[in-house]
């Protein structure tokens, strides 16, 4: 009974979000998002298991890594902006930062997969 006992604790450990930083330790954000860039147009962002982040805005293509903080995903990309989704009630809002400096507002984002 004992050794059930502390299996079913270990996984249910499994699933718990981590703070170590890595993208990979909280799955609950993997997946696709819909959202608005920082002049209202579409776009999209992709996590992946590997803690590597896609998007596409405004016809380019975006590249980056992502980890946790919390319950925010924090997406670095190559071109030195920074996106932030973060878990809002029962959905998602993004916000974005270019050199340390929120851009924008904070507007609506989608989990679409």
């Amino acid at each position: 009974m004992l050794a059930a006992a502390a299996l079913a604790f270990t996984l249910a450990g499994c699933d718990a979000p981590s703070d170590s930083g890595s993208g990979t330790e909280s799955s609950g954000f993997v997946g696709n998002y819909s959202t608005k860039d920082t002049k209202g147009n579409p776009m999209s962002v992709e996590l992946d298991e590997e803690g590597s982040a896609t998007g596409k805005r405004d016809g380019q293509d975006l590249t980056g890594s992502w980890k946790v903080d919390g319950s925010t995903v924090v997406i670095t990309w190559a071109d030195g902006w920074t996106t932030k989704i973060a878990k809002d009630g029962a959905g998602y809002s993004k916000t974005a930062f270019k050199d340390g400096k929120e851009e924008g507002s904070k507007v609506p984002a989608e989990k679409t997969k």
